[in-house]
């Protein structure tokens, strides 16, 4: 794994040429391209002499935007050890008898336009929402959103921070990383402590994505996690540009099957707990309201 300067649209150069995933992958073999977006909203403890402890719950698959057949996503289990192996290599260890520090939840899947969603009058569809803030920080996101409802005259525009009217820089990548459709993780840490009294304060977010024509979901999903691992619990103003390789599917057997934790016995409430775990889902999929 390599990080380069930001941007380099090198596979994006060549889907807008009009090749597919085959010619993709024939040119840049077990190599893909990744865009990751890590950041903090406190302080969260950070991995040093004694690893982070955690527990984390699966959000579920994630399929949106335009349906298209043929593609294979990972199973559940392949996904779940596939984090655990990236969280233990960078400072974290699962909790089983011992308290979590931080709660983790993950989602997964492919992310692309959605050509049936209605256009909202004077707004921002909540599938472009989605494609946007997949790849772009909380500022730059807002930033892009701002200068799409200044164009269109809208309002709910975000005070906070600016309102462009040209595009230039990392808003201009981050504009056009949301047009293509995007295999993607997101994974999300919230304090422990905060959620068992039903309060999800999250510490920090690390969403990892790349083209969807970089290859198989069941091959990209895993090596988007093992290239993200040095990112979890980072923060970065701006995103990162990393070159990841793709696992060969032997290396994703799964040899024993994954049980995910049980909120309860963590003294989490089971209801809180899945409706988090919902809300998250349906913000990442762009899901209408």
């Amino acid at each position: 794994m390599k990080t380069r300067i930001y941007p380099a649209l090198g596979l994006a150069v060549l889907c807008a040429a009009g090749l597919g995933t085959q010619a993709a992958a024939g040119v840049f073999s077990n190599s893909f391209r990744m865009l990751v977006v890590a950041e903090q909203t406190k302080a969260a403890p950070a991995p040093q002499d004694t690893p982070v402890s955690y527990i984390a719950f699966d959000g579920g698959y994630i399929e949106a935007g335009d349906p298209i057949a043929g593609e294979t996503p990972p199973t559940a289990d392949q996904v779940a050890q596939s984090l655990h192996a990236a969280l233990a290599s960078h400072g974290f260890k699962a909790a089983q008898t011992m308290t979590p520090s931080v709660v983790l939840t993950y989602h997964w899947g492919v992310l692309r336009i959605d050509h049936r969603q209605i256009a909202v009058p004077y707004g921002i569809k909540t599938n472009l929402i989605a494609r946007i803030e997949l790849v772009s920080t909380e500022q730059l996101g807002a930033e892009v959103e701002n200068h799409i409802l200044l164009r269109e005259k809208g309002g709910a525009m975000d005070a906070d921070v600016s309102s462009p009217r040209i595009l230039a820089g990392p808003l201009e990548t981050v504009m056009q990383e949301s047009r293509r459709a995007r295999i993607f993780v997101v994974v999300s840490a919230y304090d422990y402590q905060s959620l068992v009294h039903r309060d999800a304060k999250l510490l920090w977010r690390v969403k990892l994505s790349t083209l969807e024509t970089s290859g198989d979901p069941q091959e990209v999903i895993p090596a988007l996690i093992a290239a993200g691992g040095p990112y979890f619990g980072k923060n970065f103003t701006n995103m990162q540009d990393v070159e990841g390789t793709l696992a060969q599917p032997a290396q994703l057997a799964v040899e024993a099957a994954y049980t995910p934790p049980r909120p309860e016995s963590y003294q989490l409430d089971k209801q809180f707990t899945f409706n988090l775990l919902k809300q998250e889902h349906r913000k990442i999929s762009g899901v209408e309201d």
